[in-house]
């Protein structure tokens, strides 16, 4: 869906309009803004306007002399809705619903546009624009101005990439920082930013980074995976999904874990597409990635605080805001501290069916990381009352490996069963990947297999009528 911007020009008395037909669009004073203001109170990249249904945010990107609306300086950020106007120091600014009629004279003929989300991100990185387009890489890492990385299918290759100067590294991601409305200094050395496609941008520069400016783009896929796909990819297998689907039926709670670059986001974001569509998902993350594929979502992004240390919501803010919105199933995008807390509780009363993603490198590890990150919320429980919570609240863990070959596989599927007597966790597998070997070119070979151990649920999920007769969930004894 297209819009119109109007803009009048208050000191020259003129006005003209600009048609746009992509969510989110720049103005400034620098010719690559989609709408251009020429006047030294404009800064070159004054402000930041995304359009989403019928909200309308404006954004100040650190402009010298601001943005107004109703008379008041806008400090960070606005909502607006069609036919609202703001100023930029002499331009009244208005979007409005494409049919709307007015005789402003069109700036320029409208061409079809195709959205790129890295439009604002290319400028800055000349050396490694054509990565930003190839589908095929997934992740760009930057470890100082001429050491550039990409991973291709799984695996990691250096380039012959460069650029200039570490301080030309710099200012690229303090240009980049600046466009999304963030800043980057000694002060605050880091970035931590998501695109507007998902992809994710996080840099960390001198003094915390100690041999150069160090960046990592993490490209989100265009296209959905579908479990169909993760079959093809040898991922998992038919009769695995099958029995994800019934724990999702049943209202499991299930656990994705993995180490870094395992796959446990997007695999999480597939087993989503398993929860009935009559069910209320409200999604909690650090830093928005996951897509679920669902249409009743409600998604929720942890704030930090501003420079003043204001401001700040923490994913246990969230939810706990979360609890009182009638959620059916409650995914948290990945437990990394005192969350991990409230998520159990939630757990344990009544929300069952929820998901998240943990880094760990095997289940019994995930219960062993659960731990740790308890003890995190500052909840003093003797380790036995932590113990009971974990193996009470948590029943399927999935945990995803990615392998020398650069392939990402569900290595096991266990359940999480009562503790043993000596309160050690007990978990059986219900799935194990089985490898086989290496192919001439160094592929992975195996599967995953279904060891025989009988969920401990499946005799309920049975009478409740979720096993289809004759099917491989039903012939388990």
């Amino acid at each position: 869906m297209g819009f119109k911007v109007l803009i009048k020009d208050l000191s020259g008395n003129r006005e003209w309009v600009k048609q746009l037909n992509q969510p989110i669009f720049f103005i400034g004073k620098a010719s690559t803004n989609e709408i251009t203001l020429n006047s030294p109170k404009v800064s070159s990249r004054h402000a930041r306007v995304m359009v989403r249904g019928d909200k309308i945010t404006v954004e100040d990107l650190k402009s010298t002399n601001g943005i107004f609306f109703n008379n008041e300086k806008i400090e960070r950020s606005a909502d607006l809705s069609f036919g609202d106007s703001f100023k930029i120091d002499e331009f009244i600014i208005t979007v409005v619903s494409e049919d709307f009629e007015t005789d402003a004279k069109e700036e320029e003929e409208d061409l079809e546009f195709k959205f790129d989300p890295f439009a604002y991100v290319r400028p800055f990185l000349a050396p490694i624009n054509d990565f930003l387009e190839d589908a095929s890489i997934s992740e760009i890492m930057i470890n100082g101005h001429d050491k550039i990385y990409i991973e291709r299918k799984g695996k990691i290759e250096k380039t012959d990439r460069k650029f200039a100067s570490e301080k030309a590294l710099v200012a690229a991601i303090k240009n980049i920082a600046r466009a999304l409305g963030k800043e980057v200094s000694e002060a605050n050395p880091r970035l931590d930013a998501r695109l507007d496609d998902g992809s994710r941008v996080a840099a960390v520069i001198p003094p915390c980074a100690l041999t150069g400016t160090y960046v990592s783009i993490r490209k989100f896929s265009k296209k959905a995976l579908t479990l169909q796909d993760l079959i093809n990819f040898g991922a998992i297998t038919q009769e695995a999904i099958d029995f994800i689907e019934l724990a999702v039926l049943m209202k499991q709670n299930i656990m994705v874990s993995g180490g870094t670059g395992s796959g446990k986001t997007t695999l999480l974001n597939v087993l989503s597409s398993l929860i009935p569509d009559k069910d209320r998902i409200i999604v909690i993350e650090d830093t928005a990635e996951l897509q679920l594929q669902k249409e009743h979502v409600l998604r929720m992004e942890a704030k930090p605080a501003d420079k003043k240390g204001r401001g700040e919501v923490t994913i246990r803010d969230l939810l706990h805001s979360t609890l009182r919105m009638r959620p059916d199933r409650i995914v948290i995008g990945e437990i990394r501290g005192g969350e991990a807390f409230d998520l159990l509780q939630a757990m344990n009363t009544g929300h069952g069916g929820s998901m998240s993603t943990i880094h760990s490198n095997s289940p019994f590890d995930t219960l062993s990381r659960l731990e740790n990150t308890t003890l995190q919320s500052g909840i003093q429980l003797p380790l036995k009352a932590i113990r009971e919570q974990i193996s009470s609240a948590i029943n399927i863990i999935v945990h995803t490996k990615r392998f020398e070959d650069g392939s990402r596989k569900v290595n096991y599927i266990s359940e999480v069963i009562d503790l043993k007597p000596d309160m050690s966790y007990n978990l059986q597998h219900i799935f194990v990947f089985e490898r086989t070997g290496k192919d001439e070119n160094g592929k992975v070979l195996g599967g995953l297999k279904f060891t025989g151990n009988k969920p401990t649920f499946l005799e309920e999920a049975k009478k409740a009528g979720f096993v289809r007769k004759g099917s491989f969930l039903d012939s388990i004894k």
